[in-house]
């Protein structure tokens, strides 16, 4: 699998788990896999309600050798307009 394919199937993941659209921002290869950030927006009601900015979650994404997801966790929340940064010992 290339870098391509393995972006589309975390794509898709996050689309039929999640019903979120996802961007990659950040895909690493580790020794026993890959590691993939992804940055979609939270749907909030209550932010939109509010008028508020769009609120956007990261999510790291492990991938198996075999590519395979095998788990993904939010690691941070902003709006929008924040500028966010990922540590580059995290990607």
């Amino acid at each position: 699998m290339d870098i391509q394919q393995l972006v589309g199937d975390v794509k898709a993941f996050f689309q039929s788990i999640l019903k979120k659209e996802a961007n990659v921002i950040g895909v690493r290869r580790r020794e026993n896999g890959w590691i993939v950030h992804v940055e979609t927006i939270e749907d909030s009601d209550y932010q939109r309600r509010r008028a508020l900015d769009d609120v956007v979650g990261i999510y790291e994404v492990e991938v198996s050798a075999n590519f395979e997801i095998l788990g993904y966790k939010r690691i941070s929340l902003r709006e929008r307009d924040e500028i966010g940064k990922i540590d580059d010992e995290d990607i």
